[in-house]
C-alpha cells in the first residue's frame, strides 16, 4: 500500500461506455482527479477514480463522517 499525500482534487460527471453481458452502453460515472505526492519518494501521482453515480453518495457520506471524526481528535 502506498501512502500518497493528495494536494489537489477535480471532480466532474461524464459519460462511459461499458460492456455488460457481451453489449455496450454508455452510463454516467462521477470522475474524481486528483494530483498527489507520494510520501516517501516524493513523486508526483495523478490518480484518477471512477464511481458508480449510484454509489457516490455513500462514498460522500463515509468522507463527511471520517472528517467529522477527525476534525474532534485535533
Amino acid at each position: 500500500m502506498e501512502e500518497l499525500f493528495v494536494r489537489q482534487v477535480d471532480i466532474g460527471v461524464a459519460d462511459m461506455d461499458i460492456s455488460v453481458d457481451d453489449q455496450l452502453t454508455t452510463t454516467r460515472v462521477v470522475i474524481e482527479r486528483a494530483t498527489a505526492t507520494d510520501r516517501k519518494g516524493g513523486a508526483e501521482r495523478d490518480l484518477l477514480l471512477v464511481y458508480g453515480a449510484e454509489e457516490t453518495k455513500a462514498v460522500a457520506e463515509a468522507l463527511h463522517r471520517a472528517s467529522e471524526l477527525a476534525m474532534k481528535e485535533q
